[in-house]
């Protein structure tokens, strides 16, 4: 069926080719092709020669079995002695001049030849070049033989005639010429199809066209099938962005489906050839048996003969012809030095088609008994061997049963299999991929319920559990969830109940260090009235009892405040800006930092009142005593420590800087100064600049610092009343 489909397409194709080129293009590939193959011709040669010097036709066999298709004959004195093939059909070779190339048509072949002398022996090396057959059929064609892959209707002429293309050899001598015709005016070649040729009867049985239409309609749906599948995944790929995006539950289909497209593929092709094989074997086997019934039925017709002559086998071809209708088989009997003396379809022979030579394998082959493959143009076919005895098992010769149609029957048992094996195997095959889909669903369905589940997971909400009954790697899963969930909600209980306590201990820490800053000017303030008590027994000590009595009773409410607000738990008392003094605020607060335990001078630039700004009336204190406090610290008793304190009256804002010659703030803790809970002190609680951040941005003002080895000063900015504020 192939070599069938393939005669069709090729001329076809070699149309167009030629369509595509002009003659005079396709004759110079033509000529560089043939020179490639002459040189190639001569390597082999020589290689001849060199086996021809050891005097053994085994290792000349050996130098001429892969040539490519370059045939070699040798001739001695007695004859031909030796052949490498035995398709060409033709006899009495002859050319007057050695080691030149030349043309030579053969009864079924176009060539171009070659003599050479070895010795005693003469080598006639072959280039077949294009079929010549006198008849055709549906396996023989007369077309150009590889590599000259030209249109059929280019014709090889020896003469030169007008509009011809002629063709030399390597050494530029004149071989023939092409011409190019219409194969309308070319002499019809007769059609025959070897009526008298046993087995060759067997390509006219009908039914053949059905069983092909049959095939290919099973081969097409099978392609259509494929491709839509591949198709639906190339899509699936696509869409998805890539393979790697895939859900892992498409992912585990289109592996599945692709196992078992390449198990059904492997299974269908070990399938077909396995049936090849075996009816490969059954083909050789029966010849190797119709070969050993003809080897000793001829041998009860010839027990007395001592070889096969002219004299002795006038009615061989009558005995042959009836065993040929006793076993079904066509029978070619070869003497001792391998010409045909007999055959049941001589026709064969008479037209030229097959050479009268038998093969040279069995012939030079130590043992003759063999089944072989061989080739006939187009057509491939079997053909077993085994010696001829007389009655004395003296051999006499060979006997040949070819099978035409091996190669053709050998492809219609497999269609014949393909045909019944299709239907079935594509239904099983979709059935097999629609159960692996549903059944993979099936199991991704459960990892799929676990996919939504987690997307569904909330901490501090009650997390549904999944329900899965089985032992397997998916119930190993939903319990590792089920374990989380419960986890999780355990672990939600014991952070709520941590925040909580956090809560708590933050405010009690931010409650302390309220009153530790607001319990220091107060005890400042009373370390300072028994001091004057006890030296000034004068007017000063009841001015300045009035003052601090003051003080006192505003930094009480102030802790009054403190204590409401921790216990309802709203964090730092809540700023109320309003137009405040922020002169007289300040320098209250400084008033109590000058006489200091650590005799730091205190200065202050600035109006003692007058000056208004939006703040809070209770906690700006808070504010000035905590950056004063800071300013000392840093200091930290140094020799020559020095704080100064400026008021700055501006158009919309009040600014107070408070400024130290201390130590300064180091470069890794700047961006954490205002940060809740850090301090660069060894004691403290490091609440006091971010309460002092707290309570100037609530009032709608800023605070800031520079910083330097030098000493740091701190920058707090509030704004005046507007009518907004009103």
């Amino acid at each position: 069926m192939k070599n069938r489909v393939f005669s069709v397409i090729l001329p076809i194709l070699l149309l167009f080719l030629s369509a595509c080129s002009s003659p005079e293009r396709s004759v110079s590939r033509f000529q560089k092709q043939l020179n490639a193959r002459q040189a190639t011709a001569l390597r082999y040669c020589e290689d001849v020669v060199r086996a021809l010097g050891s005097n053994s036709f085994d290792s000349v066999r050996v130098a001429t079995q892969n040539t490519d298709g370059i045939l070699f004959y040798i001739f001695s004195t007695e004859g031909m002695v030796y052949w490498s093939d035995n398709w060409l059909s033709g006899q009495g070779i002859m050319y007057p001049k050695y080691d030149r190339w030349f043309y030579y048509h053969f009864e079924n072949a176009e060539t171009v030849c070659r003599w050479r002398e070895c010795g005693e022996y003469k080598i006639l090396t072959i280039i077949p070049v294009k079929y010549a057959y006198t008849l055709e059929n549906e396996l023989l064609h007369n077309t150009f033989i590889e590599p000259f892959r030209l249109p059929k209707n280019y014709q090889i002429r020896q003469s030169k005639p007008k509009g011809s293309m002629p063709v030399v050899d390597s050494e530029g001598n004149y071989l023939f010429s092409i011409i190019v015709t219409d194969l309308k005016d070319e002499p019809a070649v007769e059609e025959h199809r070897l009526a008298d040729s046993f087995s060759y009867q067997a390509v006219l049985e009908t039914g053949e066209q059905r069983t092909h239409v049959n095939i290919h309609f099973f081969i097409i749906a099978s392609l259509i099938f494929l491709v839509c599948l591949l198709c639906m995944g190339v899509y699936g790929i696509w869409r998805s962005g890539g393979l790697s995006n895939m859900r892992l539950s498409v992912k585990y289909q289109y592996l599945i489906v692709s196992m078992l497209l390449v198990l059904f593929a492997c299974v269908f092709l070990v399938a077909v050839k396995y049936v090849r094989e075996r009816y490969l074997d059954r083909q050789q086997s029966e010849l190797q048996h119709k070969a050993k019934y003809l080897q000793k039925s001829l041998q009860d017709l010839y027990y007395w003969n001592m070889n096969l002559t002219a004299r002795n086998t006038p009615g061989l071809n009558v005995d042959l012809r009836d065993l040929c209708f006793s076993y079904e088989t066509d029978i070619n009997v070869y003497d001792m030095e391998g010409n045909l003396v007999g055959s049941s379809s001589p026709a064969v022979f008479e037209k030229g088609i097959k050479s009268t030579h038998i093969h040279p394998e069995p012939f030079f082959a130590k043992n003759c008994t063999m089944v072989r493959e061989e080739q006939l143009g187009e057509m491939k076919y079997m053909a077993a061997y085994t010696e001829l005895f007389n009655g004395n098992y003296v051999q006499i010769g060979y006997i040949e049963v070819p099978y035409y149609v091996a190669a053709d029957e050998r492809h219609m048992a497999v269609d014949d299999f393909l045909q019944k094996l299709l239907p079935s195997y594509l239904t099983v095959m979709m059935l097999a991929i629609l159960v692996a889909l549903i059944l993979s669903r099936g199991i991704t369905r459960q990892l799929m319920e676990v996919s939504e589940a987690l997307k569904q997971v909330r901490v501090g909400k009650r997390n549904r559990h999944l329900q899965y009954d089985h032992k397997d790697e998916v119930g190993d899963i939903v319990e590792e969830y089920n374990k989380m969930v419960d986890q999780l909600e355990e672990s939600t209980e014991r952070l709520a109940k941590s925040e909580r306590e956090d809560a708590w201990r933050t405010m009690a820490r931010q409650v302390a260090h309220e009153i530790n800053n607001t319990l220091t000017p107060m005890k400042l303030n009373i370390q300072m009235l028994q001091m004057l008590k006890a030296k000034h027994q004068d007017e000063r000590f009841n001015q300045k009892f009035d003052s601090t009595t003051n003080t006192l009773l505003d930094t009480l409410d102030g802790l009054s405040n403190i204590a409401t607000s921790f216990s309802t738990f709203a964090k730092l008392p809540e700023q109320h800006p309003e137009n405040v003094d922020i002169a007289a605020k300040l320098f209250s607060v400084i008033g109590l930092f000058r006489e200091n335990a650590e005799g730091v001078p205190v200065r202050y630039v600035g109006a003692e009142y007058g000056v208004f700004a939006m703040a809070d009336n209770a906690q700006i204190n808070q504010v000035f005593t905590n950056l004063i406090k800071n300013a000392l610290q840093a200091i930290n008793g140094a020799p020559g420590g020095d704080i100064i304190v400026i008021l700055k009256d501006l158009s919309d804002s009040v600014e107070i800087s408070v400024s130290d010659n201390g130590c300064g703030i180091p470069e890794e803790a700047q961006p954490r100064i205002f940060t809740p809970y850090f301090t660069t002190k060894t004691t403290g609680t490091g609440l006091g600049l971010g309460i002092s951040k707290n309570i100037v941005e609530g009032c709608g003002g800023t605070i800031r610092f520079k910083t330097s080895k030098k000493g740091t000063q701190f920058f707090v900015t509030l704004r005046k009343e507007s009518k907004n504020d009103r």
